[in-house]
């Protein structure tokens, strides 16, 4: 009786242990493929009357290429882009990459303009995104992830208010 209660403890173990085995297969190839890691979409997001139409994020040199969309109302002068991984509120009024005086870029409402490129073709300013500290991301490479801000420095050109404008910026590094 004893040896027939230890044979179907054995049966169980080695029936259920290789069902248990193949299910951690199974596993660890979901893994592997990146089923079980979703990507992360990317988000460049700007309060209301700014868009992001085109951005890029260039692998390697960190410098952002940024077309964006202006429906204030009003024709806005951009004075001045950054990129960075800060978040506290004394470096966003402070710190920006700012435009020469002959080369503020105007955008009337319901227009986009690139603020930003990687090569700097034309009258736009090259923007390197920047860690935390402001320092260089180094040498980042393609698929790398970056979550930072884009602070957008500019002027209503009727009244001359001067404004900032925060977005969320969230993608990979790319070619």
């Amino acid at each position: 009786m004893k040896m027939r209660k230890g044979q179907t403890a054995m049966e169980y173990l080695m029936t259920y242990g290789w069902a248990i085995l193949i299910i951690m297969v199974v596993l660890a190839v979901l893994f592997y493929l990146g089923v079980l890691n979703p990507p992360i979409p990317a988000q460049c997001t700007f309060p209301a009357g700014i868009t992001c139409v085109t951005n890029k994020l260039s692998a390697g040199t960190a410098k952002l290429t940024l077309e964006i969309g202006q429906g204030t109302g009003k024709t806005i002068r951009v004075t001045g882009v950054q990129c960075t991984q800060n978040t506290t509120p004394e470096y966003i009024i402070s710190t920006y990459v700012g435009y020469n005086p002959a080369t503020n870029l105007t955008i009337a409402s319901g227009s986009k303009a690139f603020i930003a490129k990687a090569d700097g073709t034309g009258a736009i300013s090259m923007v390197n995104c920047t860690d935390a500290n402001g320092g260089s991301l180094g040498d980042m490479g393609i698929g790398t992830q970056y979550n930072g801000r884009i602070i957008v420095n500019y002027t209503e050109t009727d009244s001359g208010m001067t404004r900032i404008a925060v977005g969320t910026y969230s993608v990979k590094f790319e070619a």
